[in-house]
């Protein structure tokens, strides 16, 4: 893994620091103490000739490197040098080094960097104050500095800057800042949570290849670029960082004394005249959704109705422009519940750094939207449904490769299992009411009423609906072939996509205008327009059409996303958010693929 700017960086949902520390030797940056001793060299000395023999050149350079340093300084580098090397070799073959109560989980980085320095000091005074302000600065990305020592580290920090160090102390320090600071870039760079521990499904994970780490640590620690390192690392979108400044404002709401509560009550409408109205003034003006209150402020006048609208907007819920028992309690959820909920989709835009460039669809199944993303900017758009909360929509990665017009629906076998089975078992004639074929397994129709349904147990046969315009898909498909018999289609319900929660389908996703999006995956091949695509669904005809250019899907889980410096809560319509947050808190854990 370089660690330089990556080329891969996530959807939607920096600065560089100047150089520091530029003293070096042998490729590793030195402690400042032995810079600062350089400028003890007499001045005398300075003036005098040199000697032309070589030999007497090397050893009055050897002499003046003794003068500077002092035995105090030489024995002080080989004692370090010394006590390194001893831990290595005690380490082993064990993948961690134990400091104490503290585990360093990079051994084998650990190990091949201080092989690399020629088991010297990797940190100075310089790179050290640099990477304290970082880890401290982590807050802002939804991290727990603790969970790179930061007061260990400071415990230890003040003690070389009085000198009262041990040796074996030293080599603490410069381990610990040595895995602290890998340990950040890695959790900036793809997550701090493993979402394969979540959900094995998981399918967006990364290795990350460490054979030329060492170097860049060191490029980075020597040239004092800390700070770009992490900027390098973080996710570069836009989204991405709105959020980022989502978070700080909320973090600054809450050090005010975060919002006030909005009592429960009738239903506030434009026009009303109640106390409640001056609170619903009072909380919106805390999160910028309205000016601060004037004039009479327990009337619902235009300017409130409008603000109440965009609350409504960003938070998810019907925009109707009154205040009711739902838009209360988004108005009341505290604080730092809002920051947790920022935490966390920070994290989640962190899983999806490596799958989100280029051109690719997203589809989000919380925020009930799906984007065709080319060069980080939407050019299109629409409204998803999605799975029923006993039939989650999973989140993964896939490659749509073809689309299917007027297509046929062959029942999935839990859903046949589940629900048609025992409506045959009571109605007999319910396939042939529903317009559903019933099929063997080599395709030959069969006669419902002449099977004995009350004897069968598992379903031998298939169950397949024809095309047309009450078919369960629409009249297209986008195929992306996966485990999960997941993927985007056309809908019979059309007239669903005006709810705000649209959790109505059996795990698929339903596109609100899918003809925009057939459009657009064809367009440049052969002659697919949309009138050639009218022409297709009108012969009521089931046509495949292949991707000449397959396009990457992600169906992606956002309960907050930020667009244009603005922030949007969604509902958590399948209970995610609570164990990312979990184990976003926990102490760190190494991933399972990193083992």
């Amino acid at each position: 893994m370089v660690l330089g700017p990556s080329s891969h960086r996530p959807f939607i949902f920096f600065f560089e620091a100047e150089g520091e520390g530029k003293s070096q030797r042998k490729g590793i940056e030195q402690p400042d103490s032995a810079v600062e001793n350089s400028a003890m060299i007499p001045r005398r000395m300075e003036k005098q000739k040199m000697p032309n023999n070589p030999l007497l050149k090397q050893i009055f350079a050897l002499a003046i490197v003794c003068i500077c340093l002092g035995p105090g300084l030489l024995s002080a580098e080989v004692g370090f040098q010394d006590e390194v090397l001893s831990r290595i070799q005690a380490k082993g073959d064990a993948a961690e080094f134990q400091l104490g109560e503290n585990t360093l989980h990079a051994a084998r980085f650990i190990t091949e960097l201080y092989q690399s320095s020629g088991h010297k000091p990797v940190w100075g005074d310089r790179s050290i104050a640099t990477l304290r302000r970082e880890i401290q600065a982590l807050e802002g990305d939804g991290l727990n500095p603790e969970d790179y020592w930061f007061l260990s580290l400071d415990t230890l920090i003040k003690g070389q800057q009085r000198g009262s160090l041990s040796v074996s102390s030293a080599v603490d320090l410069d381990m610990l800042l040595s895995e602290a600071f890998l340990r950040a870039y890695y959790n900036l760079l793809v997550g701090k949570v493993d979402p394969e521990r979540l959900d094995d499904d998981f399918n967006m994970s990364v290795s990350l290849h460490r054979d030329d780490l060492v170097p860049g640590i060191i490029a980075q620690v020597r040239n004092g670029r800390i700070a770009e390192a992490f900027n390098n690392a973080r996710p570069a979108r836009k989204g991405h960082f709105w959020l980022k400044e989502a978070l700080a404002r909320y973090q600054e709401y809450e050090a005010a004394g975060g919002w006030p509560e909005v009592e429960g009550g009738k239903v506030l409408k434009p026009g009303d005249n109640d106390v409640r109205v001056a609170q619903v003034r009072a909380r919106l003006a805390v999160t910028g959704d309205i000016k601060s209150p004037t004039g009479d402020l327990m009337f619902f006048d235009s300017a409130l109705e409008g603000a109440v609208k965009a609350f409504q907007e960003r938070h998810g819920l019907d925009i109707d422009g009154a205040v009711g028992a739902k838009t209360i309690a988004a108005m009341n959820v505290p604080v730092k519940e809002r920051i947790d909920q920022l935490r966390v989709n920070l994290e989640r835009q962190r899983w999806y750094v490596h799958e989100n460039h280029g051109e690719f669809v997203v589809a989000d199944i919380a925020g009930f939207n799906v984007y065709l993303v080319r060069d980080d900017v939407i050019i299109w758009n629409a409204r998803v449904q999605v799975g029923k909360a006993y039939r989650q929509t999973p989140v993964f990665k896939d490659t749509i490769r073809y689309l299917e017009f007027n297509p046929t629906w062959t029942i999935p076998p839990g859903i046949l299992r589940r629900s048609v089975l025992p409506k045959l078992k009571k109605d007999s004639d319910y396939l042939e009411k529903e317009g559903y074929l019933l099929l063997t397994q080599e395709g030959k129709r069969v006669d419902p009423k002449t099977v004995d349904w009350a004897s069968i147990k598992t379903m031998p046969y298939i169950v397949r609906q024809p095309p047309g315009p009450d078919n369960a898909l629409g009249l297209v498909k986008f195929m992306f072939p996966n485990k999960h018999m997941v993927y985007l289609h056309d809908t019979n319900h059309r007239e669903q996509f005006s709810a705000s929660n649209r959790t109505f389908s059996s795990g698929c996703v339903r596109v609100e205008r899918p003809f925009e999006l057939a459009e657009k995956l064809l367009a440049g091949q052969e002659d697919w327009d949309r009138q050639k695509i009218d022409n297709v669904v009108a012969s009521g005809k089931t046509m495949r059409v292949n991707l000449e250019k397959p396009m990457r899907v992600v169906i992606a889980y956002s309960t907050a996303v930020a667009r244009n410096g603005r922030v949007y809560f969604r509902p958590d319509v399948y209970n995610r958010d609570a164990k990312v947050l979990k184990a976003l808190d926990a102490p760190f854990r190494k991933r399972r693929r990193d083992q």
